[in-house]
C-alpha cells in the first residue's frame, strides 16, 4: 500500500479501537450493545475487505474508495459514544458542536462514497457521460454538515445517535439562512447520495452486456434491498414497530455489501484479482450471513411489539416468526449453494442421459454440441470447446488458455476453460467417462459417414456401369448394323444373282467364288466383333495367353511376365474379363497418349488377390487416358471387391495396377 493508504488504515484502526473500548468500558453507555453489533456486522467487514483488496490492487480506484468509506464508517462510529455522552451530560461543552460536525461529515462522506461505489460498480467505470456527471455531483453533499451549522439554530444529530436530541445551540447559525435549514436537513437525513448511486447502478445493469450483468447481479440485489430499507427509514413514523424491524434489517444488509464484493472477486475475478479460495469457505460465510438475517427476521417482531404486548405473547410471536421465515432461509441457502457451487448436476443421470442421446446421434453436427454442453454442465466450466478436423462446437465465451485439455479420436480434443476453485479428481473422472462414451460415438459417426460416402460412390459406380453397358450395347448394335448386317445383305444379293444365273444356264463359277470371299470376310468381321465383346482366346486358353495375344498385336513392344502357375490356373469369368480389359485399356492409352517406346505387363497372385500391373516408359499421360475408360474399369474392378490404382508423372512413365480378390473364385 502507498503512504496515504497506510495513514488512512492507521486512522481506521485507531477509530475501531476507540469505538470498541468506549463500548466495552462504559457498559452503561446508551446503545453500547448496538454499537458493538454495528462494528462487527458492518464497519469491520468493510474495513477488512478494503485492506484485502488494497494488498492485491493498491492502485485500483474502487479499492481506495472502499478504504475511505470504511475509515469514514469507523470514525463515525468512534465519535458516537463521546458525542452521545456530550449531548446527554455536557450539552454546553464547546467541543460538542465540533464533534457533531465530525460525526455528520463522516456519515455524509460514507453515504457519498457508497453512492459512487454503487453507481460505478464493479470496476469504477460508467458507460455514459451523464452517469459520470451524476456521480461527480454527489461529492457536493460534503457541504451539507457545515450548511447544517449555518442554517439550523440547534445541532442536528444523526438519527441513529439519539431518539431525542437536546436543544444544543449551533455556534455558526446565521438567521438570514434559516429558510434553507429544513431542505438541507431533509437532504442530509435522506441518504440521497446512496439512493442516487443505486439508481445509476440499476440503469447500467439493464443496458450492459450479459457478462458484465453477471458480474453486477449480486450487488444489484444487495443495493436494491439497501435502497428500499433506506427509503423506509425516511417514510415510516418514528418509534413505530415497523421502523424497528427496518433498523434491525439494515445491519445485515450493510454486511452484505462487502460480502457481495468478495463473492464477485472470487467468482468473476473483479479488479483483475485472481484468488483461489475454497468454495466451501465462501459458502460457509454466506450461510452465516443468511443465518444472521434469519435471526434478525425472527427476533424483529418480538422486539417491535415487546413494549405493547406481554412477554408470553412476544415469545409466541417470535416462535411464529421463526416458523414463517424458515422456508425463506432454506431458499436463501439454496441460492447461496447455486451462487458458489453452481447448479448441482446429478452426474449419474447426466451420463445416462448423454449415453441415450448418443444412440440417436448420427452426425457430428449434433454430436459435438451435445458433448460440449454436457461437459460444461457436468464440470461447471466457464467455457468448453470440442473440436474435430473440420468441425467444432463451443459453449460459453472462450477467453484465455484452457485449464483442462483431453484428446479425442480422429485427432480431436476437448478444451475446458477456467472453473472457480479449479478442477478436482471427480471432475477429471467425469470427463474421462464422457470422453470414453463420446469416443465410441465419434468412431461410429465417422464410420457411418464413411459408409454413407461409400454407398454414394457405389450408387454412382452402379450408374456408370449401367451407362457403360448401355453404351457397349449401342456400339455392338452399330457394329452389327453398319458392318456385319451390310455384309450379310450384300452376300444375300450375290447368292440371289447366282441362283438366277443358274436358272438361265449360265456359268456361275466366278459369282460363287465372290460369294465365298464375302462369306470369309463376314466370318472375319464376326470374329473381330466377338473378340471385342469377349475374346475367344480368353475363354479357351486363359488369361495369360489372352493378354500375350493382345500384347503381340500392339504397335509398341510389350513384355509380358506372369507367375508360372498362372498359365495353368483359371479364375472366375468376371475376374478374368476384368483383368483382361484393364490390360487392354491401359495398353490402348499407352499407344494413344504415352509416346512410349516399351511397355510391360506383370501378373501375380498373393494373399488371395490377383494383381495386374501395366507400366510404360512414356510421358506419363497414359495415366489420364483422356476419357472414361479407366473410370469404367475402376467401377468394374470395385464391383468385384477389388481396387484400381493409376499413377503417372512426366519423365517417369505411368502405371496402372488392379488388385482383384480370387480367393473364392480361382479354379484349376
Amino acid at each position: 500500500m502507498h503512504t496515504r493508504q497506510r495513514l488512512l488504515t492507521a486512522i481506521g484502526i485507531a477509530a475501531l479501537v476507540v469505538a470498541v473500548a468506549y463500548a466495552v468500558v462504559d457498559l452503561t453507555a446508551y446503545r453500547a450493545a448496538g454499537s458493538l453489533v454495528w462494528l462487527g456486522c458492518a464497519v469491520v467487514p468493510f474495513f477488512a475487505v478494503a485492506i484485502w483488496l488494497l494488498r492485491r490492487r493498491p492502485d485500483h480506484l474502487q479499492a481506495r474508495r472502499l478504504l475511505l468509506l470504511a475509515v469514514a464508517l469507523a470514525v463515525g462510529t468512534a465519535v458516537e459514544g463521546p458525542l452521545r455522552h456530550g449531548f446527554l451530560f455536557a450539552p454546553s461543552s464547546w467541543w460538542v458542536p465540533w464533534l457533531n460536525l465530525v460525526s455528520q461529515f463522516a456519515t455524509v462522506l460514507a453515504v457519498t462514497l457508497g453512492g459512487v461505489l454503487f453507481g460505478s460498480y464493479p470496476d469504477g467505470v460508467v458507460e455514459r457521460p451523464w452517469q459520470r456527471r451524476v456521480l461527480a455531483a454527489l461529492w457536493a453533499q460534503l457541504a451539507l454538515p457545515p450548511l447544517l451549522l449555518l442554517t439550523v439554530p440547534h445541532l442536528v444529530a444523526d438519527q441513529f445517535l439519539l431518539e431525542a436530541v437536546p436543544p444544543v445551540p449551533s455556534p455558526l447559525f446565521v438567521e438570514a439562512l434559516a429558510g434553507l435549514g429544513a431542505p438541507v436537513q431533509a437532504v442530509t437525513s435522506s441518504y440521497l447520495g446512496a439512493i442516487v448511486g443505486v439508481v445509476v447502478l440499476l440503469v447500467r445493469f439493464v443496458r450492459v452486456d450479459g457478462r458484465q450483468r453477471r458480474r453486477m447481479q449480486l450487488m444489484v440485489y444487495t443495493a436494491t434491498a439497501a435502497m428500499v430499507i433506506t427509503i423506509l427509514t425516511g417514510v415510516l413514523p418514528p418509534g413505530s414497530p415497523a421502523l424497528k424491524v427496518v433498523y434491525a434489517l439494515a445491519v445485515p444488509l450493510m454486511a452484505a455489501v462487502p460480502l457481495s464484493i468478495v463473492v464477485g472477486v472470487l467468482q468473476h475475478r473483479l479488479y483483475d484479482i485472481d484468488v483461489t479460495v475454497r468454495r466451501s469457505v465462501v459458502y460457509a460465510a454466506l450461510v452465516v450471513g443468511i443465518a444472521g438475517v434469519y435471526v434478525v427476521l425472527t427476533a424483529a417482531p418480538g422486539l417491535a411489539f415487546g413494549a405493547q404486548i406481554p412477554v408470553e405473547a412476544a415469545v409466541l410471536v417470535t416462535v411464529v416468526a421463526a416458523l414463517a421465515f424458515q422456508p425463506l432461509r432454506r431458499r436463501l441457502e439454496r441460492w447461496a449453494d447455486r451462487r458458489v457451487f453452481g447448479a448441482r448436476v446429478d452426474r449419474y443421470r447426466l451420463l445416462t442421459t448423454f449415453g441415450s442421446e448418443l444412440e440417436q446421434t448420427e452426425e457430428f453436427g449434433r454430436l459435438l454440441p451435445r458433448l460440449a454442453d454436457t461437459v460444461a454442465r457436468g464440470l461447471d466450466a466457464s467455457w468448453v470447446r470440442v473440436a474435430l478436423p473440420g468441425a467444432d462446437a463451443v459453449v460459453g465465451e472462450p477467453t484465455g488458455p484452457a485449464d483442462l485439455i483431453v484428446t479425442l479420436p480422429a485427432a480431436g480434443w476437448i478444451e475446458c476453460g477456467p472453473k472457480p476453485g479449479g478442477y478436482d479428481d471427480g471432475d477429471r473422472e467425469l470427463l474421462t467417462t464422457l470422453v470414453a462414451q463420446a469416443s465410441t460415438a465419434i468412431e461410429n459417426v465417422a464410420l457411418t459417414a464413411q459408409l454413407a460416402e461409400r454407398l454414394d460412390e457405389l450408387r454412382a459406380s452402379r450408374a456408370r456401369i449401367v451407362a457403360a453397358a448401355d453404351a457397349e450395347r449401342r456400339r455392338i448394335e452399330r457394329d452389327l448394323h453398319d458392318g456385319v448386317q451390310q455384309h450379310v445383305v450384300a452376300l444375300l444379293t450375290k447368292i440371289r444373282l447366282a441362283r438366277n444365273a443358274v436358272g438361265r444356264g449360265e456359268d456361275v463359277t466366278a459369282q460363287l467364288a465372290a460369294v465365298q470371299t464375302d462369306a470369309a470376310d463376314l466370318m472375319a468381321d464376326l470374329r473381330e466383333l466377338a473378340h471385342g465383346i469377349h475374346p475367344p482366346v480368353l475363354s479357351d486358353r486363359g488369361l495369360v495367353e489372352a493378354i500375350e495375344t493382345r500384347a503381340d498385336r500392339m504397335p509398341v513392344p510389350v513384355a509380358t511376365r506372369a507367375d508360372p502357375e498362372l498359365r495353368e490356373r483359371r479364375f472366375a469369368a468376371d475376374v478374368e474379363a476384368a483383368a483382361y480389359y484393364v490390360v487392354c485399356e491401359a495398353l490402348t492409352n499407352v499407344v494413344k497418349h504415352a509416346d512410349a517406346s516399351t511397355a510391360a505387363v506383370e501378373l501375380s497372385t498373393a494373399d488371395g488377390r490377383l494383381t495386374v500391373l501395366v507400366r510404360d516408359d512414356g510421358s506419363g499421360a497414359a495415366a489420364d487416358g483422356g476419357g472414361h475408360g479407366l473410370t469404367n474399369l475402376r467401377d468394374r474392378v470395385e464391383a468385384l471387391g477389388g481396387r484400381l490404382r493409376v499413377e503417372g508423372s512426366a519423365g517417369s512413365g505411368s502405371a496402372v495396377a488392379a488388385e482383384l480378390p480370387v480367393g473364392g473364385h480361382a479354379h484349376g
